[in-house]
């Protein structure tokens, strides 16, 4: 018998478990491109009567005053209920393949959405637990910066977690004067001082991108303001809301959440409803204007928002990326080009965390190195449909502002819908981008696949200095990124180990500079949105007249009352193919046990450890 098949035979399954884990992701053939039959997945959920919305209005919303009573354990078995029915709902055949085809995803099939989808599932135990701990979990520590500032560790917590996120820490950032020491669960500590909050009713409308939002945005209304919920699906991914109602089913049953379907004609009705008292949405700037202005034309000169509820909204973002320069290894521009790739490829790049800017040193002697790393893997990259309403004028407004980007996707003319090629637009100077030139690539949020790089200028005063160089660069990137790119949701600050030491308070600086509802350090903004301890938000303080990337907040499990931004460290490369990726080798394969994995957190037995039996000893 070989080594190999010694160890096979011999090996416990608790340490084939380990080390699976630990392994990077086994090699497999890339398959050819497979179209899905997107004909046939387009069938829609028919709008719902403005007569039926008013009828589920009017019984959720007499269930406020119920669910504000409802105590935090049997939130919590509520909670536990839903892991099963997300997991069964998204087994091969169900939601996630669902998904999949109306998006016309291919090659890894389903996979992506169920790698999505564990946002959903650790969303959902994260909330149990902190139901558990009756709104007010203990984080790991606090810290208090030199400002003053106070910083939360929230994770990861656990061996999973630290399987799962290796090398990675995750803040919370609080508000410059919030409580000392922190406070948490607001509604929480309201009840157990016996003055339950009854929040009313919430309209959630659903983002059309990612259905696993509007389930996050009904859990963060329910558990967070304690307000019942009428979810309105966006027509683009309504086909889910089904799929969603059975996955939240624990809280549909008791009459606490319900879902609606159309267009503007019920969205319009939702939020102007009487019994409505929040509104909570996912979307656009002119769906923000027109809720709360009656139209972004009519903004400037009104007195006053034409509507009294509390609206929150997450709206979007050109989202930066800050490639600091340093001692790049050929290895660490591989994996840094392809996190930013990988993330403006995800979902066509319909996304508000899509990579959208590079922003450069032309100090960096290995600029050109990863730009080209960047042009080789976006023409590897396989087609996306672009199936997102208005992705094609998008693209060709982009095109009429730089018509010398360079397209390196294929237009893959056997594609079933429209294709956006990728496309990179390298060189924009930071110099006529901060005079309002040619700053196409920072103003307009493009919802389609394409990449810019901006490059900073090298600082006369700084000298032929390399360390004086980098310090310059960050303190001007991160100005760019604040005051020259539409948005302020997240970000991500890309800095070697080596210029972290070596430029250590510009570094800290730039962590603590950048005006983004999200910073991940040395990995994908997206990220962020994936850790749903730390609050996912535009940064504090838009103004409703310039709302940018929105107000409020969503996430934040561990329901901190007063949050900033999350920041997100990562390590500098990570010893496996990250789950991000945008052709993951084997992923079919490990999307399942991973969402067991992070569900029940269980390493050598149950369901988590039957999961990955599956796919180690099959």
């Amino acid at each position: 018998m070989s080594l190999g098949g010694l160890m096979a035979a011999t090996t416990p399954p608790f340490l084939k478990a380990a080390a699976f884990l630990a392994a990077p992701f086994k090699k497999a053939a890339r398959a050819p491109t497979r179209w899905p039959r997107l004909g046939d997945a387009r069938a829609s959920e028919p709008p719902t009567p403005l007569e039926e919305v008013d009828a589920i209005v009017k019984r959720v919303a007499g269930k406020s005053a119920q669910w504000a009573r409802v105590p935090c354990e049997e939130r919590a078995r509520m909670l536990r209920d839903m892991l099963p029915l997300i997991i069964n709902e998204l087994d091969a055949g169900g939601g996630a393949a669902l998904s999949a085809e109306h998006k016309g995803s291919y090659g890894p099939d389903c996979a992506e959405e169920g790698f999505i989808s564990a946002c959903v599932i650790m969303a959902v135990r994260e909330y149990a637990e902190c139901m558990e701990a009756g709104g007010r979990p203990k984080p790991l520590s606090v810290s208090t910066r030199a400002d003053g500032q106070q910083v939360v560790h929230v994770g990861p917590i656990g061996a999973v977690e630290n399987m799962t996120f290796p090398g990675y820490r995750f803040e919370q950032w609080l508000l410059p004067n919030a409580a000392k020491p922190p406070t948490q669960g607001r509604v929480y500590r309201a009840a157990d001082e016996g003055r339950p909050v009854d929040g009313g009713l919430a309209v959630v409308l659903g983002a059309g991108n990612q259905w696993v939002i509007s389930m996050l945005d009904a859990l963060h209304v329910l558990l967070a303001e304690n307000r019942v919920a009428v979810v309105k699906m966006n027509p683009v991914n309504e086909h889910m809301g089904p799929a969603c109602r059975r996955m939240l089913a624990p809280f549909v049953e008791g009459g606490f959440v319900e879902f609606v379907y159309g267009g503007i004609e019920q969205g319009v009705h939702l939020t102007k409803h009487a019994q409505a008292a929040s509104v909570h949405l996912t979307g656009s700037v002119g769906t923000y204007d027109a809720i709360v202005w009656g139209g972004s034309g009519k903004k400037a000169n009104a007195e006053k928002p034409i509507t009294d509820k509390a609206v929150t909204a997450e709206l979007g973002c050109v989202t930066p990326w800050v490639i600091a320069p340093g001692n790049w290894s050929d290895a660490a521009i591989e994996y840094h080009a392809r996190n930013a790739v990988a993330l403006m490829v995800n979902n066509a790049s319909h996304n508000c965390n899509a990579t959208k800017v590079l922003i450069t040193s032309a100090t960096w002697e290995k600029r050109e190195q990863f730009l080209d790393t960047v042009r080789r893997l976006l023409a590897e990259a396989r087609p996306r449909i672009a199936y997102y309403p208005g992705a094609e004028a998008n693209y060709k407004k982009y095109m009429a502002a730089y018509p010398d980007a360079e397209v390196l996707g294929a237009h893959a003319p056997d594609a079933p819908g429209l294709v956006v090629p990728w496309t990179f637009k390298s060189g924009v100077s930071a110099d006529d981008v901060d005079a309002g030139k040619n700053d196409l690539c920072c103003t307009f949020e493009p919802w389609c696949g394409v990449l810019s790089e901006v490059v900073v200028p090298e600082d006369p005063a700084a000298g032929s200095d390399r360390d004086a160089q980098t310090k310059s660069f960050l303190n001007r990137a991160v100005a760019l990124a604040n005051e020259r790119c539409f948005g302020n949701l997240s970000c991500s600050l890309i800095v070697p180990p080596s210029t972290q030491r070596r430029c250590p308070a510009e570094f800290d600086a730039a962590v603590a500079g950048l005006k983004y509802g999200s910073v991940v350090v040395n990995g994908p903004s997206s990220l962020a949105f994936a850790i749903s301890r730390t609050c996912w938000a535009a940064f504090p303080g838009n103004d409703t007249r310039d709302i940018q990337s929105g107000c409020g907040h969503v996430h934040n499990t561990m329901l901190f009352d007063e949050p900033e931004k999350g920041v997100v460290h990562c390590p500098w490369m990570e010893g496996k193919v990250p789950f991000w990726d945008h052709d993951p080798p084997n992923a079919k394969n490990l999307w399942q046990p991973t969402l067991h994995l992070l569900a029940y957190k269980q390493l050598f037995s149950g369901q988590g450890m039957a999961a990955i039996r599956r796919v180690i000893l099959n």
